[in-house]
């Protein structure tokens, strides 16, 4: 170590005297370590192994596609969109495991900013200069109601009758929302015009208040479309709030990308 034996036991006693115990008995020119001493050097000994498999699993990293992906997903994309992307990757790529995180979408941008996502997909286009964004996919979203409920009609709905009837609506920050609410204010109205019954978090919670009858619902049409193929739901004609709604994948443009990131989003936008 290049350190001569006053300097090491002058470390050795201000280590004791931080940890507040003897790390070795002094017998005549013997030194043996006490119990404490012998806990201390497991521990260390396990810090550096630990140190030396932190280094292996960087250059691991650095050099091959592995190690685990944390995906930041709004709801609709979680359901309709990520599975298949997954079950694509993996099969090239077996030894990347994923972490998905669901939640509305501007909480995703968020935290993608932030740098705690290394990756998000969500339902609107970031206005984040720090932000990326590639278009994944298109969706439409449609007004449904369940079959059994007094309000349900197949034909066309206006905007007046619609204002009438219970809603359950999602919760503030959903990109889904976000599409009703400019909608609504394309039309001259607002959220405040509407009869809000119930707010959920949540596609699943949302179609599944819907199907039950506690109000109409605006929602994915990828995400509700079995359920009004069988009959479960029905689809409300409402032409003003009908329409188009996209998906992009987003990461931070400052990240520094190991393989498995930067190989995930070139697989995507391939």
């Amino acid at each position: 170590m290049f350190l001569s034996q006053p300097t090491i036991s002058s470390h050795v006693a201000n280590l004791e005297e931080q940890l507040g115990v003897r790390l070795f008995d002094r017998l005549g020119r013997k030194v043996i370590p006490t119990q404490a001493g012998h806990v201390l050097y497991r521990g260390a000994v396990a810090i550096f192994e630990n140190l030396d498999q932190a280094k292996a699993s960087i250059e691991l990293l650095r050099d091959k596609v592995v190690g685990e992906l944390i995906i930041g997903c709004s709801t609709i994309p979680s359901l309709t969109i990520v599975p298949d992307v997954l079950s694509g990757f993996s099969a090239k790529y077996p030894d990347v495991s994923f972490s998905i995180n669901t939640l509305d979408s501007s909480e995703i941008m968020k935290r993608v900013s932030d740098g705690e996502f290394p990756v998000g997909i969500v339902g609107q286009e970031p206005d984040d200069d720090q932000l990326e964004s590639y278009l994944m996919s298109e969706d439409e979203v449609v007004v449904v109601a369940s079959p059994n409920a007094p309000w349900s009609d197949s034909g066309t709905v206006s905007l007046d009758a619609l204002t009438a009837m219970p809603w359950v609506m999602r919760e503030k920050g959903s990109g889904t929302r976000n599409v009703l609410e400019n909608a609504l204010i394309k039309a001259g109205m607002t959220l405040k015009d509407l009869n809000i019954r119930c707010q959920v978090n949540g596609t699943c919670e949302t179609i599944a208040h819907t199907i039950n009858g506690v109000g109409v619902s605006i929602t994915s049409l990828a995400a509700s479309k079995h359920l009004i193929d069988s009959g479960r739901l029905i689809r409300l004609q409402v032409p003003e709030l009908e329409g188009q709604r996209q998906f992009y994948l987003i990461y931070h443009h400052g990240r520094h990308m190991f393989p498995a990131l930067k190989t995930f989003i070139e697989y995507i936008k391939n």
